[in-house]
This record gives C-alpha cells, sequence and structure tokens, in this order.
C-alpha cells in the first residue's frame, strides 16, 4: 500500500496532492466501531500509511476516517462514503455485505459492485485519474456501470 500511495505523491507533486499523516490504530478501532465492522486488510494498509489524501486534479479526494464521521450522510449501515470528486460531485463507497464480503461502488450506482479491491481502486486512479484512459471513469464503462 505504501508503494502505490508514493506513486500517486509521485504522479500529482507538480499539480499538487496533500497527503494526510497515518491514522492510528486507535482511530482505526474508534471508526469501525462506529461503523459495526472491521475494514478490510486494504483500508487498514491505507489508512495506516496515510490518513487520506486531497489531489487538485479533479479536486479528487481519499477521505479521511475523521472526515468520514463528520458528517451522516456519508455512512450508514455497514457502508461509507471513501473517495470524492469535485467537492462530492461523485463518491466512492465500501459496504460490508451480509455475507461479511466487502464491495466497492459509485455513489451514483450503489447497486453496482466496482471490486472488492482498494488496491485496485487506487490503481485505477494512479493510471488515469478520475477522467483519463486508464481512470476510475472509463472504469466504470469497462464495467458497464456508466
Amino acid at each position: 500500500m505504501s508503494q502505490i500511495v508514493d506513486l500517486i505523491k509521485q504522479k500529482h507533486k507538480d499539480n499538487g496532492i496533500d497527503v494526510n499523516p497515518p491514522a492510528t490504530l486507535s482511530d482505526i478501532a474508534d471508526f469501525e466501531r462506529q461503523m459495526g465492522f472491521s475494514l478490510p486488510t486494504d483500508f487498514r494498509e491505507f489508512y495506516l500509511t496515510c490518513n487520506g489524501f486531497g489531489c487538485n486534479e479533479d479536486i479528487f479526494n481519499m477521505l479521511s476516517l475523521q472526515d468520514i464521521r463528520q458528517y451522516q450522510l456519508d455512512f450508514g449501515d455497514s457502508w461509507f462514503y471513501f473517495s470524492e470528486y469535485m467537492i462530492y460531485s461523485d463518491m466512492w463507497g465500501l459496504r460490508c455485505t451480509t455475507t461479511g464480503q466487502f464491495e466497492i461502488f459509485n455513489g451514483s450506482y450503489p447497486d453496482k459492485t466496482m471490486t472488492s479491491s482498494l488496491t485496485e481502486f487506487l490503481q485505477r486512479f494512479l493510471t488515469g485519474n478520475v477522467f483519463e484512459t486508464g481512470g476510475l471513469y472509463e472504469w466504470h464503462e469497462e464495467l458497464g456501470i456508466k
């Protein structure tokens, strides 16, 4: 996880990126208690690497645990939004299903699953940001979401 975060930092250093310091284990435990489920391993690794980041490119943000908890519309029963762009024009969330599986979804199409892997999500962002070739919106199209 630290490698992909470093690559994202490197890619966006000239356009502007703010990377938050890592969350603590206590921060994660408090967050998990509030959400009602334990985070998948890659989410825990992400938040222990950095507690979110913000890119000037597309105004894309990986939300900090505190930012997620601050707005009650950003989480619910077994789900939360972890990423957004253009000041909440679109969002991506994580949900824990009744079978204990994890699904990443786009907020505009919550019934469609994109992946279960934060690493895959971040790799798509690294490749093409939100709108470029290989990015998040092209991925939506490949999956038949948009």
